[in-house]
């Protein structure tokens, strides 16, 4: 038999066995437990995250990406572009990448815009090109005819309207080629206030409408020549905005100012919205060319015309006034640096006597003050190497002081008649250069 002794001790030995064993067994249980309770979490984490991932690629495919499309291919203004829709991932990799491709397709967006509206304008640039001498080379014709028949006939008074009607639609193409990044396609000498005013009134179908208060201390004041084909397209933008907008007269003024020259335009038409006023604001501080890819209104381009040529010129334009007559103020600034000298004396006689040589008689004293369609430029003359250059036209004699609306309106008939010589004469001195590659 077992000594007690020796059996207690070794049932104490085999109890602190089975012991150690349990704890040890509980132990592991209890990691093992806690392990896979972890794995569990992380499982539900991961699941987690990949439902964030899942959930943020459909947002960008099916939010962000459409809106950035309306913005900046469709160029939809106020639409708005979303960013992470699952916030937690700001700053991990998906975020990374997601910005990469908003600027890939920034860039792609913008270069095949780029791409396409410069062979749009070019091509646009080449058809005005061919439409516009086909344009001039049939007003001239106009203009030969008239010559050879009596002012105030029925069949001189129709040609001057379809004269007139070139005149608009080389307006119209004119302010094409300035939107597709050419220049006006017309150089002229030094001309005054008055004659840029009368010749822009000429431009527009209403010119009857047009009332201009003539005052000899702003109407003789020259204009350098370089400016004034664009001065005197802008102020046609406007002339037509006026009357276009508006019933009754369009009243027109100059002002002078310490730095420079205002022509003011007043209408008595409807003003407009706030919104209005700053699309116009925008429009007229638009410097660059016609994006052709985004044109939604091709009827509403006379304030980018402007835009474009203050910004290239030098001068400024501003509708956001109130006229006194209900209507809107449009003023265009000139400032002084833009101002000539106008032709000397010598140049005067010397050109009085080739046009004298050229029509057979003297120019009626007045003639040039009429209002009409054509306009009072210089010509250009191609010197031996082909290049245009300036030669000045004799000033028209000084109209005189009036406050009220111009007699050529008052009277149909004088109004015909003066328009007639004056548009001979314009039309004899004229020689526009075709295409714009030396200015382009």
């Amino acid at each position: 038999m077992l000594d007690p002794q020796m059996t207690a001790a070794l049932l104490g030995a085999g109890f602190a066995a089975s012991s150690a064993g349990l704890l040890a067994q509980t132990r592991a249980k209890r990691a093992l437990a806690a392990r896979c309770t972890g794995l569990l979490e992380q499982r539900e984490a991961d699941g987690r995250h990949i439902a964030a991932i899942e959930a943020e690629a459909r947002h960008f495919a099916e939010v962000t990406m459409p809106a950035l499309v309306d913005v900046l291919a469709r160029g939809h203004r106020g639409v708005p572009v979303p960013g992470l829709h699952q916030e937690q991932l700001a700053g991990t990799v998906i975020d990374q990448a997601h910005q990469a491709v908003r600027r890939l397709l920034k860039d792609a967006v913008s270069v095949t815009r780029e791409q396409i509206g410069r062979t749009a304008r070019s091509s646009v640039r080449d058809m005005i090109d061919d439409a516009q001498t086909g344009l001039q080379r049939c007003q001239m014709r106009v203009i030969e005819e008239m010559d050879r028949h009596p002012d105030g006939t029925a069949y001189h008074e129709s040609l001057m309207a379809l004269d007139h009607l070139v005149t608009l639609s080389l307006h119209t193409l004119q302010r094409m080629r300035i939107l597709t990044g050419s220049w006006p396609g017309l150089q002229r000498a030094d001309c005054t206030v008055r004659e840029i005013v009368e010749s822009a009134r000429g431009r527009i179908s209403d010119y009857r409408r047009v009332s201009y208060t003539y005052e000899p201390r702003t109407g003789e004041t020259w204009v350098e020549g370089r400016v004034v084909e664009p001065v005197t397209v802008a102020l046609t933008e406007l002339l037509s905005n006026a009357t276009a907008f508006s019933e009754g007269d369009v009243f027109v003024q100059v002002q002078a100012f310490q730095t420079g020259y205002c022509i003011v335009v007043d209408d008595g038409g409807l003003s407009m919205n706030p919104f209005q006023r700053e699309s116009a604001a925008r429009q007229l501080g638009q410097r660059e060319v016609l994006d052709v890819t985004t044109v939604q209104d091709t009827s509403q381009l006379g304030f980018a015309v402007i835009g474009r040529l203050a910004g290239e010129y030098g001068f400024s334009a501003d509708v956001t006034s109130n006229s006194p007559y209900g209507g809107v103020r449009a003023v265009l600034r000139i400032p002084l640096e833009l101002f000539g000298r106008g032709p000397t004396d010598e140049e005067i006689e010397a050109d009085r006597q080739a046009a004298m040589a050229r029509t057979g008689h003297i120019l009626p004293v007045g003639a040039a003050a009429i209002t009409g369609a054509a306009d009072t430029s210089a010509a250009l003359a191609a010197a031996p190497g082909g290049l245009p250059q300036r030669r000045r036209r004799s000033p028209a004699a000084a109209a005189p002081a009036r406050s009220s609306k111009p007699a050529p309106a008052d009277d149909p008939d004088a109004f015909s008649a003066g328009l007639a010589r004056l548009g001979r004469t314009i039309h004899d001195t004229e020689n526009t250069p075709e295409g714009d590659h030396l200015h382009d």
